[in-house]
Formats: structure tokens, sequence, C-alpha cells
């Protein structure tokens, strides 16, 4: 064998080596990322279809840019996914915050303030200061804040 092939072989072998060790790295987190992802759509999968629908019809009106129609239709939506899993689930947390995103979105800056503010407190009783959906919407808050006050 030729040191040409040799060395080929050898690069081989190491390129082998490291893609079964990418792959052993890679799939740990996967596997968790899956895991969470199984959680949250199971809560979507239990959803009534209307539900699902309300959600669809008001993202479609946002990107359209009717901010009052996906206002009102997210209000509805919020309304059914509180009476179905209770105030205090955590999707619905989320769907707060959405909603409060949608009230700065129709313009009512005051509004949305207080209800991230409202949110904000609610998920730090049920999930707690180091939640990663707490934290963004502390984040979130300041930012809205910010800009409320530069606009004024």
């Amino acid at each position: 064998m030729s040191r040409g092939w040799k060395a080929a072989a050898a690069l081989l072998a190491v390129g082998c080596a490291a893609e079964v060790v990418r792959r052993r790295w890679r799939g740990g987190w996967v596997a968790r990322a899956n895991r969470e992802l199984d959680v949250r759509d199971q809560v979507v999968r239990q959803e009534a279809p209307e539900t699902a629908d309300l959600r669809f019809e008001a993202h479609r009106l946002r990107e359209l840019g009717d901010a009052a129609g996906a206002l009102e239709v997210h209000a509805r939506l919020l309304a059914a996914r509180a009476d179905a899993l209770g105030a205090d689930h955590p999707q619905v947390l989320v769907t707060r915050f959405n909603h409060a995103g949608h009230i700065w979105d129709a313009g009512d800056k005051a509004g949305a303030l207080g209800a991230y503010e409202e949110v904000l407190a609610d998920m730090v009783r049920v999930l707690g200061e180091d939640d990663p959906e707490t934290r963004w919407t502390r984040k979130v808050l300041a930012i809205r804040r910010d800009r409320a006050e530069g606009a004024s």
C-alpha cells in the first residue's frame, strides 16, 4: 500500500471516529429536546379543534397586520384555554404573555404593560423566579417599558 493510501485510510478512520462521537453527543440533547416538545405538544394535541383554529386565526390576522382583529380572536383563545386548563396552567400563562403582545401591537401600550406585569407576577408565583418563561417575560417587560418611555 502506498503512502497516499495509508494517509487516506487514516483520515477516513479519524473521520468515522469523530462522527460516532458527534452522534453520541448530539443524541443526548436531541432526546431531551424531543421529550420537552412531547410535553408541550401534548397540551396542543389535547386542545379542542376550535381552540387550535382560534390560535391559527389570531396568528394569521397578526401576520396580515390586522392587530385589532388578532387581539379580539386571541382574547377568545385565552378565555377558551383558561376554561379548559385552568388559570395557573403554564400554557395559559404563555397565552397571557402572548395576549399582552397582541395588546401592544393594537396600540394600547399602557394596557400591554399592565398585562405583562400581571402575567409576570403569576409566572413568578406558579413557575418560579428561575423558570425560562419567567425570565423571558421579565426581559420583554423591560424592553417594552423602555420603548414606551422613549415614545412618550
